[in-house]
């Protein structure tokens, strides 16, 4: 090795041994072909055609677009996140994708404790860290016009919502379907109840307990329309697609799918199915991994809103719903995008 070469790399290592011992605000950037994702599921897992799987779906993107590589770990129960997520980091993981808002705290510890890795967060967000890029959705304002939607569907004068575990990631999906109602009640002087949920007092929603087990989806469902309801919001990931199976069976009521359309993830219910709120969490998944490509990383937080169509109510076209009703919701979108209606703000859980 010539003397000139030696001072050389000599100046190089020294330069990086600084900037290591400096510390940095952000990793160190990777090329394409070594960035390696590793992603951790919530308890509902891969295979629950909801927010797992949309997640995952902007991770293949990303292997397909960027030449990426990825893998995931499927966790069962909370107590696998932390585990999953140090495995994920020993895996020699560039990018960390968690999934779930019951993670949190999981994810932010670990992004925390190992600022040389990058992590994106999904149903979770504000931690500002450099390292750390989070997703949320205004998932009120399609749950407004699906509650708009509802009310003016219903035979009954009662429509449902349930969710899985309560929390503010699924609290305003309540909130927008409580308040569409009551708005469609304002326009058109009806009395259209909303069971389930109550946006003055969100701690008393009714909750599965489960993200998995599809027999309490069925349960809830049956006691729901026992009360008369026609019409379910199911929050609950795949536990709700149990539901529209009992509405099948009695060859009446209708769904809302959530996350992804249901037509297409739950075809077989396409009767049942009246429109999908969209949840489009895999737009963001695969923005981290082009910013990590492209050396254009940025801690903060993806928002997913009507206006840039990150969320989006999209109807069934199996099912009529009348034009003029319709032309009513198109309505609302524009005066929430423009910010003429203003959803209030969530009440505590208590």
């Amino acid at each position: 090795m010539s003397k000139k070469l030696f001072f050389v790399l000599s100046i190089f290592l020294v330069a990086s041994f600084v900037m290591s011992a400096c510390g940095s605000a952000t990793p160190t950037p990777a090329t394409a072909a070594t960035i390696n994702v590793c992603m951790v599921t919530d308890s509902g897992g891969i295979g629950d055609k909801s927010f797992n799987d949309l997640t995952w779906s902007g991770v293949e993107r990303g292997i397909a677009d960027f030449g990426v590589s990825g893998n995931y770990l499927q966790s069962t129960q909370p107590t696998d996140f932390a585990p999953n997520l140090t495995a994920c980091k020993d895996s020699g993981a560039q990018l960390i994708v968690c999934v779930g808002f019951m993670m949190a705290d999981d994810c932010k510890k670990a992004a925390t404790e190992n600022p040389e890795i990058y992590y994106a967060g999904v149903d979770m967000g504000g931690f500002e860290l450099a390292n750390f890029r989070g997703v949320s959705a205004k998932m009120e304002e399609s749950s407004y016009l699906a509650g708009y939607l509802a009310a003016g569907m219903s035979t009954t004068g009662k429509v449902g919502w349930y969710v899985g575990i309560m929390g503010p990631a699924v609290q305003i999906f309540g909130d927008g379907y409580y308040y569409g109602v009551q708005k469609y009640n304002e326009v058109h002087g009806t009395t259209v109840a909303v069971i389930g949920y109550d946006a003055n007092n969100p701690g008393n929603a009714t909750a599965t307990g489960s993200w998995i087990d599809a027999d309490k989806g069925r349960t809830v469902g049956q006691s729901q329309m026992d009360e008369g309801v026609d019409i379910i919001l199911p929050v609950n990931g795949g536990v709700g697609s149990a539901t529209a199976a009992v509405m099948q069976e009695k060859g009446l009521g209708y769904i809302f799918g959530v996350d992804q359309d249901w037509t297409q993830t739950y075809p077989q219910y396409s009767a049942q199915i009246l429109a999908s709120l969209l949840k489009k969490v895999d737009v963001h998944i695969y923005d981290a991994i082009e910013r990590l490509t492209t050396n254009t990383w940025e801690g903060g937080d993806f928002v997913l809103t009507l206006d840039n169509g990150g969320t989006a109510l999209a109807y069934n076209s199996a099912i009529t719903i009348p034009d003029d009703l319709k032309t009513e919701i198109e309505g609302l979108q524009a005066q929430i995008i423009s910010g003429e209606i203003v959803i209030p703000a969530p009440k505590p859980i208590q």
